[in-house]
């Protein structure tokens, strides 16, 4: 905002308004500043701004830097709205991204409305029909709630088609999903109890930032990190499997990278792309061979 200095600390001073930056507002307490709006801002009888002069600027029109935002009161913003309609706006969110609700979900994000509100809101979803209650998932703590299309989903899913070493799939072919590992829609980011843990989940935990899952069906079939540089395959995954995830993934790099760089894979399991066993599968989806690794070429735009 382009309020001037004079303007910033009244409403500041006067808990109308507030800035992200902390050395702004600290300003305001100082002795000076609180004798001279120590009464009730008048508008009529605040200085009015003026331009730089000579190529200095006034001490009076200051720009402050930060975000700025008025402080949440009933007088300025009106009442804020009870607990019981926050839970339902967050227990009706947590549905639609995850389909199954529990404290889990609770204990990971934190959000500002009690578990116990939450509960008592998907307790009267499921009274309306609008949810089920019920134990879905193996491994979740306490009481599951779930859309009906959810337990629908669960109820229908199962392990990926079969691939062929060439890449024709056998049945109905299941599309690849490709996800950021930090993405609250990645089940394995969250530690599930009383569990074995399954080969997706020690490829999907404790990734680097930015990393990226290729998914089949809920399956990892492998992690890149570095964009791209870097990829992790899971144990015993088909070639057929590894070309179209790597095609998939390429696809997904080039669209970040708008076009104007080429992505290259380093190292396959630790070991160099070009030497490694996957380096035909890779030579498959379209990776060819480098000085520096395999480089995916970006069709011009």
């Amino acid at each position: 905002m382009g309020f001037t200095d004079v303007w910033n600390r009244t409403l500041v001073y006067f808990g109308i308004a507030e800035d992200d930056d902390w050395d702004d507002e600290a300003y305001v307490t100082d002795e000076d500043v609180q004798r001279t709006y120590a009464e009730r801002p008048n508008v009529r009888r605040l200085p009015k701004w003026r331009p730089p002069t000579e190529g200095q600027p006034d001490n009076r029109s200051i720009t402050w830097p930060g975000r700025w935002a008025l402080v949440r009161t009933s007088g300025i913003m009106g009442a804020s709205d009870d607990e019981s309609t926050l839970a339902e706006v967050v227990a009706r969110q947590w549905l639609d991204r995850y389909g199954v609700v529990t404290r889990d979900w609770w204990k990971r994000e934190r959000p500002t409305v009690s578990w116990r509100a939450i509960y008592r809101e998907l307790k009267r979803l499921e009274f309306r029909g609008d949810v089920r209650r019920g134990y879905f998932v193996r491994g979740l703590a306490g009481a599951q709630f779930a859309l009906p299309s959810a337990v629908e989903q669960l109820r229908t899913s199962g392990p990926a088609a079969p691939v062929t070493d060439d890449g024709e799939s056998r049945g109905t072919s299941i599309p690849l999903v490709v996800m950021a590992a930090s993405d609250p829609a990645n089940p394995y980011s969250l530690a599930v109890a009383g569990s074995g843990e399954s080969a997706s989940a020690a490829l999907a935990r404790g990734r680097s930032r930015g990393a990226l899952l290729v998914t089949r069906s809920g399956e990892v079939i492998l992690v890149a990190e570095g964009r791209g540089r870097r990829l992790t395959l899971r144990p015993g995954v088909k070639p057929g499997e590894v070309a179209e995830a790597a095609r998939v993934l390429a696809q997904r790099l080039v669209e970040s990278y708008d076009g104007r760089r080429d992505p290259v894979v380093e190292t396959v399991d630790g070991i160099s792309a070009v030497t490694s066993s996957h380096a035909a599968a890779l030579g498959a989806a379209g990776f060819r061979p480098t000085n520096t690794g395999l480089r995916y070429y970006a069709p011009p735009r």
